[in-house]
């Protein structure tokens, strides 16, 4: 049981020694300021330089200079018991003189609660305070270049607690700007945590571990009590017993600002482009069922040479979308690779085989060649064949009628190259640095019919830098042709190739005549689509929010239930839950119809009980696949 009579031994005490284990540990009474005596320890006397002295007088060793303020220190620790730590000089017997670092503590009080005896350690810091000095002449020195600099400039002194932790430091010099650079004004002498106690950790930290390992860093931080930001060069000083660090540093804070604010406005355009692409997507999801329900009627549209025509050009603006929407996704973090074995053989020639009906319709060649081995690699292969597919939507873009486009695949030691090569209009050199970046275009003052957002092989490099790999441009001029190819990491251990789905394994077709409910706020889109399922066999029932899509399911219990996602009030993901928590509403089958279609969406819509996941603009053939894939 610990004593805690007045008595009894401080318990901080015995950390004195720990302090220095090296010094002369001693222990008195707490006697008047003016009768200070040193006991009967000869290696305190010989500290003290009164060896071989009759009196025991401790202030009769100190210089004059310095005797004032010991014996007020010394003083106050007697009468409050505030510690004492302070440094000193003493007179030698030979003339000279040392640097004594004395630190007492109380040890003992009696009744009344006063300090009764102490307990101390005398150190010999002369060699330090030396060191000291001959860095302060330095500093001196310098002083002229130091103020000379618009740079903040200072010198400190580490302080280190019981644990050798960096706990604080004390400024020993600053130049005439270090003010300027961080309102502290008459720094010199004071410590950080005086001035500004909640400064972060981390400074304490840096300044520690250069004064120990000796080794300069250069570093940029901010300094949030101080309201700065700085770029920093800390290095060590002087003799390593002095644990001093200089340190350079520029005040960052108003680039670090305009950078914040050139990210935030830019994070700001990332996702107003995203909710543009997005809100785009309600008209031409109204304008493809549309098409797709005058396809259907007898009205002859589906002969009509114009039809073809549109239709290709709303899938050109449903890929634009797509890819705006993913290259926003990307620029926010939210697009997460799966990545699997795949055979980047058998991938580069069903690429080939999907844009070979368009490249006839371009009137181009698309020649596709490939090892007959498989190459095998870690990759998300949707997002390899979308990364290959925008590479040849350019080539065919930028090739003239009757031209050629050779995709080609081959291996190099631990990596896979797919070039996509053209007999187009080429590059200049001078923009091959460019080309992929965002909203670029290919010398559009020259060659405007084929002008574009650029978006497509900047898609197509963020994709594949996503998968740790490379992709480049190359033409020998304009008219020339141009290059793209794709490098990826591979695999060399034979693997299974992975089974393909027979015919018998796909979703069949579904039968007609199932009864179906729609629930949209976009009044054109829900009667667009509902009008393509009612030419499909269907019966259709419409409503235009979620409230009233619930009732509409009380009335007449549909077998199939098509909600957007995005509506006012109710949201989709509620209609869902609400349908199955009602009494049989885990057999109605629910299709989320939303223009949203990123993996966390799709993770959305089966969290809250959907079916399938079915992305706006829907034709004919999704309505199809979705239906078939809800009842099989």
């Amino acid at each position: 049981m610990q004593d805690t009579s007045p008595g009894a031994l401080a318990p901080a005490a015995p950390s004195l020694d720990a302090l220095r284990p090296n010094g002369a540990l001693y222990q008195a009474d707490a006697t008047p300021a003016d009768q200070r005596r040193a006991p009967d320890d000869p290696e305190l006397r010989q500290l003290l330089g009164l060896d071989g002295h009759d009196t025991a007088d401790w202030w009769r060793a100190v210089r004059p200079d310095d005797l004032a303020g010991a014996r007020s220190e010394y003083a106050q620790l007697v009468a409050d018991g505030t510690p004492m730590d302070s440094e000193y000089r003493i007179r030698l017997p030979d003339g000279g003189e040392r640097w004594l670092r004395d630190r007492a503590r109380v040890c003992t009080r009696d009744a009344q609660g006063k300090p009764s005896a102490l307990l101390g350690v005398i150190d010999d810091v002369t060699h330090r305070n030396t060191l000291r000095q001959r860095a302060q002449e330095a500093a001196n020195k310098y002083r002229l270049l130091f103020d000379s600099i618009n740079s903040g400039f200072c010198v400190i002194e580490l302080l280190f607690d019981a644990d050798g932790q960096a706990s604080d430091y004390r400024f020993l010099e600053i130049n005439t700007a270090f003010a300027q650079v961080t309102g502290i004004h008459d720094g010199i002498g004071r410590r950080m945590r005086e001035i500004a106690p909640d400064h972060e950790q981390h400074w304490f930290d840096t300044y520690g571990r250069i004064a120990r390992t000796r080794v300069a860093e250069r570093f940029e931080n901010g300094a949030a009590e101080l309201g700065f930001y700085y770029d920093v060069y800390a290095f060590p000083l002087g003799d390593a017993a002095l644990n001093q660090v200089g340190i350079l540093f520029t005040d960052i804070t108003q680039r670090k600002l305009a950078e914040d604010a050139l990210r935030a406005d830019g994070r700001r355009k990332t996702e107003f482009i995203a909710m543009l692409a997005h809100e785009l997507r309600n008209p031409l999801a109204t304008i493809t069922s549309g098409m797709q329900a005058i396809k259907l009627g007898s009205h002859g549209m589906a002969m009509h040479p114009a039809t073809p025509m549109m239709e290709r050009q709303i899938g050109q603006m449903t890929q634009l979308l797509d890819d705006l929407l993913d290259l926003n996704r990307i620029n926010l973090g939210k697009v997460t690779l799966r990545p699997e074995r795949t055979n980047l053989a058998q991938l580069v020639a069903q690429a080939a085989e999907a844009f070979q009906p368009y490249y006839l319709e371009q009137r181009l060649t698309l020649a596709c060649v490939t090892p007959a081995h498989a190459v095998w690699a870690q990759v998300d292969a949707v997002r390899i064949t979308q990364a290959l597919g925008n590479l040849l939507s350019n080539a065919a873009k930028f090739s003239d009628a009757d031209g050629h486009v050779r995709l080609e695949l081959h291996q190099d030691g631990d990596q896979a190259s797919i070039s996509v090569r053209d007999e187009g209009i080429g590059i200049e050199p001078a923009q091959l640095d460019h080309i992929f970046e965002l909203f670029a275009q290919v010398d559009s003052d020259r060659h405007a019919s084929f002008g574009g957002l650029g978006v497509g092989v900047a898609l197509a490099r963020e994709l594949v830098d996503l998968h740790g790999g490379q992709i480049g441009a190359d033409s020998a001029g304009i008219g020339q042709g141009s290059t793209f190819s794709i490098t990826l990491p591979i695999e060399h251990h034979a693997a299974p190739a992975p089974a393909s789905k027979s015919a018998g394994d796909m979703p069949q077709a579904a039968t007609t005549g199932h009864s179906i409910l729609v629930i949209d706020d976009n009044v054109d889109a829900a009667d667009s689509i509902s009008m393509v399922l009612e030419l499909l066999g269907h019966r259709i029932n419409t409503r235009y929010s979620g409230p009233d899509g619930l009732q509409a399911v009380h009335d007449d219990r549909p077998d199939v239930v098509f909600s957007d996602i995005g509506m006012p009030g109710m949201d989709g993901h509620e209609v869902c839950r609400q349908l199955r928590a009602l009494p049989g509403g885990e057999a109605i089958r629910i299709i989320a119809l939303t223009g949203w279609g990123a993996q966390e969406d799709r993770e959305q819509t089966a969290e809250a009980g959907f079916d399938f996941h079915l992305v706006k603009p829907v034709t004919t053939a999704k309505l199809r696949e979705a239906l078939a894939a809800v009842f099989s």
